[in-house]
């Protein structure tokens, strides 16, 4: 069975599904989130919640599987149902609403406790409606996970030549949105990248983008861009006779200097040095 990115598929199209869980949440005045089949949260939690910022700390250190058994240890009222995506039959994650709750019992509590469940049977209807049209335009392979090997896209590199140049040879991930961030940075190394721009293009907020990508890759976006770049520069700087200055412009430094600074940073050499060292 082929493994379905959910994040992906929630973040995507401009951000779409997470709009229309955005504003379901506030003008029903509930809290909304999805989570994965795992049990982590693979969207913010939408609407107010007394107990928002404890959820979340529990998300980053465990999961939310038991929040369903403890839902009154932290004052709430909780219900949720199972996505599938009918393209391929397979259960994704499952849509979670809640409520905070100062009673335990007593038609009040069963009242909410109904509302709940038809909240999360109508959204259940609502993602996987929407999912079945965004899977339909953009096709069901953009949302399935594939490992991918940096290693394949790079060439070999001595042991000398720094520590992030080392790690970006073996470096893997399974996460579609990452893959294509990094697709999207090795197809457009001649331009001056930022944050924002590669988040924007996989459809994910700077902040989360961000943490996943060191979560993924265990480097930094810029440590990973600027090692991609210089890993490029080497390779411009043996096998070409272009001058430092072109090779800088052509990796989309807008400096010579913070280039030059760059260089020596990742591989212990001035980039002349490094011309004239590996031609000997």
């Amino acid at each position: 069975m082929e493994e379905f990115d959910l994040r992906s598929l929630i973040s995507s199209d401009d951000k779409t599904l997470i709009r229309l869980l955005q504003s379901y949440a506030k003008t029903n005045e509930i809290a909304v989130f999805v989570l994965s089949n795992d049990d982590h949260l693979q969207t913010d939690i939408f609407g107010d919640l007394l107990e928002k910022k404890t959820l979340l700390k529990i998300n980053d250190q465990f999961d939310l599987s038991q929040l369903s058994i403890n839902k009154f240890k932290y004052n709430i009222e909780y219900s949720d149902e199972p996505l599938r995506i009918a393209s391929i039959n397979q259960r994704v994650g499952k849509v979670c609403v809640a409520h905070d709750v100062k009673f335990k019992t007593g038609p009040e509590h069963l009242c909410l406790m109904q509302h709940l469940q038809k909240h999360a049977a109508f959204l259940r209807q609502l993602i996987e409606s929407a999912s079945k049209l965004i899977i339909k335009d953009r096709g069901i392979d953009d949302f399935l996970i594939r490992h991918y090997n940096v290693n394949e896209t790079i060439s070999e590199l001595s042991e000398s030549e720094g520590c992030a140049l080392q790690k970006i040879k073996g470096m893997s991930t399974a996460n579609s949105s990452i893959i294509s961030a990094i697709s999207y940075i090795d197809n457009n190394l001649n331009k001056h990248l930022t944050l924002d721009q590669v988040s924007g293009k996989v459809y994910l907020s700077d902040y989360y983008f961000s943490k996943l990508f060191k979560k993924e890759t265990g480097l930094s976006f810029s440590v990973y861009l600027n090692a991609r770049k210089i890993q490029k520069a080497m390779l411009l700087l043996k096998e070409s006779d272009k001058s430092v200055q072109k090779i800088s412009e052509a990796l989309g430094f807008t400096r010579l200097s913070y280039f030059s600074q760059t260089f020596k940073k990742y591989t212990g050499y001035a980039p002349t040095k490094y011309r004239t060292g590996s031609n000997k």
